[in-house]
């Protein structure tokens, strides 16, 4: 609102001096801006193909700078045609394939020096039967292991029994005459006999002697069972473990042979397998290689389609464009009528001879107005610089009624004759600028209003216009009025008046 505002108000000290702002920078920006939305030389549309069709147009010129260096990287080379590279690639992938294929059978031809393949099933079978006795070595360490946890129970199962036989035969005249718990005296006689004078609970049958001994007896021959089974687990055990270092022995030796019977056999043929190496790897860094150039020109040929829908593309964005450009001959009927405007205004306000014929004209560019050839900064002096001021400011609201162009309706001047005198020729233009506004106000009433703010008027101007004059101010009667205090209340201080300030 502020910048479209910026073309309704004209302050005093810009009425003589700039054209809406224009001699502060981002004043003037925005005032160009709001005269090409307002004239209609701005469209969004047209500026949305404007900036599509430069984002193509950089296309375009990057592809172009591609296929230059492209071109100029494969011109004169064997490689510029994607045929003969298809062809180079088959050909190195077939001299690949047979290169390793001839590898391969050097490779299985060690097999055929006398003694190798006979090693090998040694070496195999030998390995075999290794993992087999790991397997049982493992497998008996666990059965020792279970079996002495077995010993150690049936060892334990023994003594308890031992302690209670013991028990049993030293112990069996045992009796308690006071209480264990509290120590008070016990008698034997203050329950039934068949039950425990102590707990008062039929006794439990405790097995006989007899059958200790039995038990005890049949625990110890298990533990001895245990111990030959223990025995025999850890001979088998040792026996194995012999077995396997005997193995491992053996199998270093079938290693070592096996290595020099084919490391022989190895340097023999080391300068064919050499060559043959160099050979395969030559082979697949050419067919790399070939594969880069080939997806080099896959990317060419498929920016070359890329292109010609692109610059299909530009042809319909610029036939889009000059048809939209043919609207914006609107745009520049409304800048004739707002010249032709202000050259009437500028008639009608008598303003002083320039020495040539007089016209208007918007600067396209900078969309100030020049008078008779001169900018609005070479004009002669602030007077003329009021007038053009005044002129064109209200063509402008004038022209936006007249062809609907989106202005708001209100025009503020400030400081009409503060640059002119109040006497002949320079009160003269003064009596003109306000005949003019009070024409365009009847014109246009209900469309435009127009507030013109002057320090001091002559007296005859301000006679003829006084059905005009809104509000008279002066410095007793300020716009802004301060309430005196009635008669007999103490006068508010400055803070206290602040509050009864009415405007």
């Amino acid at each position: 609102m502020t910048d479209w505002l910026g073309y309704c108000i004209i302050t005093g000290d810009e009425l003589d001096t700039e054209v809406f702002g224009h001699k502060r920078q981002w004043r003037n920006v925005k005032r160009r801006w709001v005269f090409e939305l307002a004239y209609g030389y701005y469209e969004p549309e047209l500026a949305r193909l404007n900036a599509e069709l430069r984002r193509v147009e950089l296309q375009l010129a990057s592809l172009e700078h591609d296929a230059t260096i492209r071109a100029k990287f494969l011109a004169d080379t064997p490689f510029a045609d994607a045929d003969a590279l298809d062809f180079q690639i088959t050909a190195r992938t077939a001299d690949l394939e047979q290169i390793v294929a001839q590898r391969r059978a050097l490779g299985t031809a060690v097999g055929e020096v006398p003694g190798v393949q006979e090693l090998r099933q040694t070496l195999l079978a030998t390995r075999t039967r290794r993992a087999e006795v790991t397997d049982r070595l493992a497998r008996l360490e666990a059965q020792i292991a279970d079996l002495n946890d077995l010993r150690r129970q049936l060892s334990s199962q023994s003594a308890r029994l031992t302690r209670a036989i013991v028990a049993d035969e030293w112990l069996v005249d045992f009796d308690f005459i006071v209480c264990p718990r509290c120590g008070n005296d016990i008698d034997a006689a203050r329950t039934a006999p068949h039950l425990c004078y102590l707990c008062l609970q039929e006794p439990r049958p405790a097995p006989s002697q007899s059958q200790l001994l039995v038990e005890q007896d049949r625990i110890a021959s298990q533990i001895s069972e245990t111990d030959e089974v223990i025995k025999g687990r850890q001979q088998a055990q040792q026996r194995l473990q012999r077995e396997a270092a005997h193995l491992d022995e053996l199998i270093n030796e079938l290693t070592t042979d096996l290595d020099q019977r084919t490391q022989s056999f190895i340097s023999d043929r080391a300068t064919q397998i050499e060559h043959y190496a160099a050979r395969q790897a030559r082979l697949e860094a050419e067919i790399q290689r070939f594969r880069e150039y080939a997806a080099l020109l896959h990317r060419h040929q498929e920016q070359v389609a890329g292109r010609e829908a692109l610059e299909a593309r530009q042809a319909d964005l610029r036939a889009l464009i000059h048809s939209q450009e043919l609207s914006q001959l609107d745009a520049e009927d409304n800048v004739l009528a707002l010249e032709r405007r202000i050259l009437e205004y500028l008639q009608e306000l008598h303003i002083p001879d320039l020495g040539q014929e007089l016209t208007v004209k918007i600067n396209r560019k900078t969309y100030e107005p020049e008078v008779a050839g001169r900018s609005f900064d070479e004009l002669s002096s602030q007077g003329l610089k009021t007038l053009v001021n005044i002129a064109h400011a209200l063509a402008h609201h004038t022209v936006a009624i007249d062809r609907n162009l989106p202005l708001p309706g209100l025009l503020i001047l400030d400081g009409l004759s503060a640059n002119s005198g109040h006497e002949g020729f320079d009160l003269d233009r003064v009596r003109d600028v306000y005949r003019l506004l009070s024409r365009v106000t009847d014109q246009y009433r209900g469309d435009l209003q127009v507030i013109a703010v002057d320090n001091e008027l002559a007296r005859n101007i301000l006679l003829e216009f006084a059905d005009r004059v809104v509000l008279t101010l002066t410095q007793d009667d300020r716009l802004i009025r301060i309430p005196q205090a009635p008669l007999g209340e103490p006068e508010h201080t400055d803070s206290e008046s602040a509050h009864d300030t009415s405007v």
